[in-house]
């Protein structure tokens, strides 16, 4: 029996911004038959496993002029947007490019498709195309994002007793934004953590092998928006272990203990996974090998609803206002 059409969306989390969202989807039709999962997820997955994501990256918003190369603006842009296919477990294919750019002599725009390709390489996908315009403001970059997998795993999943875990450290892109716009330098790890980032598709590809994933999400808004996505379309309550928590060398020197946790849970760009799976499911050493980066449990998930934080205390309590917010006009 086909899904029905409000099988094939999934359920965002809270937030100013994913209520905008819910309020333009409202406005629009019915889901194509040949569209497996719509909106509501890090990509749309369409007969065949065709799995597709969009994503944009505007200069004074996404980053600032002076913080990062030109060829470093493309591979941000390029791994942001394929870090939404390692999101659903899919293998990447190729990349459309549309540039938007001023006419600034101090602008490379050679350099920032560079960028885009090489990101694009390392995950062995190709850029097949695009489009170019003059911009009468800022660079604006807008990526589609085209994979595969016969298996795509979405948000929703999670069940109760399940483990939730995170790949990698957190918190380095946000403690380097931090630093920057106090008029600091970032010390060169956190600067890398937020001007090259590495979408984990060679993680999500391993650990679906492994078939552990119930659920699975990119931290591309912080641990707490993000797990409250994962919350919202399986329906569950997902508690995050402060002291389990991986945060990235560095931000507790560069923030304070307070802003380091700030940093990990509403930030965003670390472009992490965050996946729920069974109690014991994760074989430790052997799959991070397979997965080419760290593994760490950071909470567990509940009946109930919402993101807990609990102390190392053992005493709780929920986490209001979800991660980073376009909404709210955070900018670079």
């Amino acid at each position: 029996m086909a899904a029905s059409e409000s099988d094939r969306k999934v359920r965002l989390g809270p937030g100013g911004e994913f209520d905008l969202i819910r309020r333009f989807l409202g406005e629009g039709g019915g889901l194509h038959p040949a569209v497996l999962l719509g909106p509501g997820d890090d990509a749309a997955v369409l007969e065949g496993g065709w799995v597709l994501s969009t994503d944009l990256t505007v200069e004074g918003v996404h980053y600032r002029k002076g913080w990062i190369g030109d060829e470093e603006v493309g591979w941000r842009a390029a791994a942001a947007a394929l870090s939404d296919l390692a999101a659903m477990a899919a293998e990447p294919v190729g990349i459309l490019v549309s540039m938007a750019f001023p006419q600034d002599v101090g602008l490379d725009v050679e350099a920032v498709q560079k960028g885009v390709r090489a990101a694009a390489a390392q995950v062995g996908a190709s850029v097949l195309g695009g489009d170019l315009s003059r911009s009468p403001g800022p660079l604006v970059l807008d990526l589609t994002v085209v994979g595969r997998a016969g298996a795509p795993v979405s948000r929703a999943g999670a069940r109760p007793g399940d483990e939730l875990w995170v790949s990698g450290h957190l918190g380095g892109s946000a403690a380097a934004v931090a630093l920057w716009r106090s008029g600091e330098d970032p010390p060169p790890a956190l600067r890398a953590a937020f001007a090259r980032p590495t979408p984990r598709v060679q993680a999500a590809r391993a650990l679906a092998r492994a078939g552990v994933l119930r659920a699975l999400v990119d931290l591309s808004d912080g641990l707490a928006g993000d797990a409250g996505h994962l919350a919202a379309a399986g329906g569950v309550k997902v508690v995050l272990e402060r002291d389990r928590i991986p945060v990235a060398e560095g931000v507790e020197a560069a923030l304070g203990p307070a802003g380091a946790l700030e940093a990990v849970l509403r930030g965003g760009e670390d472009y992490e996974l965050c996946f729920a799976a069974p109690p014991g499911a994760v074989a430790g050493a052997v799959l991070e090998r397979e997965a080419g980066v760290a593994l760490t449990r950071v909470g567990r998930v509940e009946a109930g609803s919402g993101v807990w934080l609990e102390e190392m205390d053992g005493s709780s309590a929920p986490l209001l206002g979800g991660g980073y917010d376009h909404t709210r006009g955070d900018g670079a």
